[in-house]
């Protein structure tokens, strides 16, 4: 790897840089950050909707069977009544007998009127939940409505800016050797910037001094020489 290649592959990388720098400010532009929160509380709201959306179904089903349920028990204690009136008990034993069956049917209504009045709670309830999160979900979608016209704008300026440069990266990749930039590209997904010079004996990217032993191969440039502190390539 002749010293002309890796200095190419430097200029490569200030040009790299650049792009990198406006792509990451586009990423945490304050404007971006903003409508992303919005754009995640909208979401929230609407899952929470959903949700109890289901919860309200499942009400409905529970309070069709508890009609079905008292209905039964009304029909067993007419059936009850009827049988009293038509066969009257003969002794006091099948009279109470006859009560405590009675009884339980009117427990289990009371049982379960007791639960058809928790749910017209909870269906208020839920119906209050669900007029919150449509109005503050209307309001914030105003908030994100105005964000998305301030980014539009902000974005088309930094997305022509990133574009030029990112021709400026193609244009200083011509002419550098494939295997030189897929070392550039393996050693970029680990940290940043990917070469360092070495400065003294140092690289400067870390600032750890490096063993006599790669110094010479770094100053002759006949190969790639990678920092063993780092993992940077050093070149002269």
């Amino acid at each position: 790897m002749d010293q002309q290649q890796l200095e190419l592959m430097w200029q490569y990388q200030q040009e790299d840089i650049k792009a990198d720098r406006i792509a990451n400010e586009i990423k945490r532009s304050p404007t971006r950050q903003k409508l992303e929160k919005s754009r995640d509380f909208i979401i929230e709201q609407q899952k929470k909707y959903k949700q109890i959306e289901e919860q309200v179904a499942v009400m409905a089903d529970r309070k069709d069977a508890i009609r079905d349920a008292i209905a039964r028990c009304e029909e067993q204690i007419a059936a009850l009544t009827a049988r009293f009136e038509q066969n009257p008990p003969e002794d006091e034993e099948a009279v109470s007998a006859m009560l405590a069956e009675a009884g339980k049917y009117r427990e289990t209504i009371a049982s379960y009127e007791q639960e058809m009045r928790r749910m017209v709670k909870d269906s208020a309830d839920h119906d209050q939940k669900q007029r919150a999160c449509r109005h503050e979900a209307a309001k914030v979608k105003v908030e994100f409505d105005q964000l998305k016209a301030v980014y539009d704008k902000e974005i088309t300026e930094k997305k022509a800016a990133l574009d030029a440069q990112r021709a400026v990266v193609a244009q200083k990749a011509a002419g550098i050797d494939p295997r030189l930039m897929e070392e550039y590209n393996v050693i970029k997904k680990h940290i940043m910037p990917p070469m360092a010079r070495l400065v003294g004996n140092q690289c400067s990217g870390c600032n750890t001094a490096q063993p006599s032993s790669l110094l010479s191969k770094i100053k002759s440039g006949a190969e790639i020489v990678e920092c063993e502190t780092c993992g940077r390539m050093i070149i002269q």
